[in-house]
């Protein structure tokens, strides 16, 4: 089982991470979700220096995706990006970012759902969810499952290469950090106990990141189980403790702490971009190895003692169950494509 303690962490975020080792990409179609700073901008670059055939940045606004191509080019020289807008936290911009993709695209390899907040304090989308559950959970399967029709026929179309596509989650090491309270448990539906505005107190929201990785990575598992080695990889990512703008909707005291621990203990934005990029590549030989696992620090390691544990094991089957519910009441075509390929 995996142990997390604080010796450990300060260990992790000390330890040199290794350089990443180039893959080829020629021809392929690599989209990253949440690409225009920090860590997701970092994972671009990576990609790009080993030219795709596409380079595929989707972010909250068309302007913020194109900047950010604009930067990947002064990096590295690579202009093959096309820009996309898609605002998470709003169904219908995420319906129709996916029905344009899979309009517009003709394959997708590499799909790297790196989108995330961290909110300390209950904000309720438009759609009425909490919003990390909302943008962190529900759009990240959103887009995973939306986008898997597309992956299908790439991986039919290429059923001789040496590879599957593959979708990378990513979520993080503070999922070690939590489980499902009791009175979350025995709610009819956990997803929307957490999205309560009764329930969100500031006590409860405080580990809230924690709680939207941790449902991250039970929905990584349970899709790679449904999807199948064969067809598509899932994977899940920790890319460790990074400085980023992740914290910029903390309250004042949380974000006073995160500036302390980013200055004592924080690793750059490039070494957490670099191990989210290996996440999407590694093990393309063997990719049975990688499938349905948790990565950190550039290897697939054991999930947290609760994710592991039976109950946990029951809270991936009802989360799934309670995710496809929800989205299925939001896009017309995802009913379809669970009862066609993920049965």
């Amino acid at each position: 089982m995996a142990v997390f303690s604080t010796l450990r962490f300060l260990a992790d975020q000390w330890r040199t991470v290794p350089k990443l080792e180039k893959q080829d990409l020629s021809g392929e179609t690599v989209l990253v979700v949440g690409a225009n700073i920090g860590l997701g901008l970092e994972a671009a670059k990576h990609f790009a220096s080993m030219g795709p055939g596409k380079l595929i940045l989707a972010c909250r606004s068309l302007k913020k995706a194109e900047d950010a191509a604009k930067e990947i080019k002064k990096a590295t020289g690579f202009d093959r990006t096309t820009a996309y807008a898609v605002d998470l936290s709003i169904f219908s911009s995420v319906n129709s970012f996916v029905d344009d993709f899979a309009k517009n695209e003709e394959r997708l390899d590499v799909l790297l759902f790196n989108a995330g907040v961290a909110h300390t304090r209950y904000q309720s989308t438009k759609d009425g969810f909490e919003e990390s559950i909302q943008v962190n959970d529900l759009s990240c399967a959103l887009v995973c499952i939306g986008l898997l029709p597309l992956m299908l026929k790439t991986s039919e179309d290429t059923a001789s290469a040496s590879h599957r596509p593959r979708i990378t989650v990513v979520s993080s090491g503070t999922h070690f950090w939590t489980k499902p309270l009791p009175e979350e448990l025995s709610s009819p539906n956990y997803l929307l106990k957490l999205s309560d505005a009764d329930h969100c107190t500031p006590k409860i929201m405080a580990d809230r990141y924690q709680v939207s990785k941790l449902v991250q990575i039970l929905f990584a598992r349970e899709l790679a189980e449904r999807v199948g080695v064969s067809r598509v990889i899932v994977d899940s990512v920790s890319p460790g403790f990074c400085r980023s703008t992740l914290g910029r909707n903390m309250g004042i005291l949380q974000s006073i702490q995160m500036k302390i621990m980013y200055a004592v203990l924080a690793q750059s934005t490039e070494v957490g971009g670099r191990q989210i990029a290996w996440a999407a590549l590694a093990h393309r030989n063997c990719e049975h190895v990688i499938h349905g696992r948790y990565t950190q620090y550039m290897e697939a390691v054991e999930e947290s003692d609760w994710a592991l544990s039976e109950e946990g094991f029951a809270m991936q089957t009802r989360l799934w169950d309670e995710t496809t519910n929800i989205l299925k009441g939001v896009s017309p075509k995802f009913n379809q494509i669970v009862d066609q390929y993920l049965q």
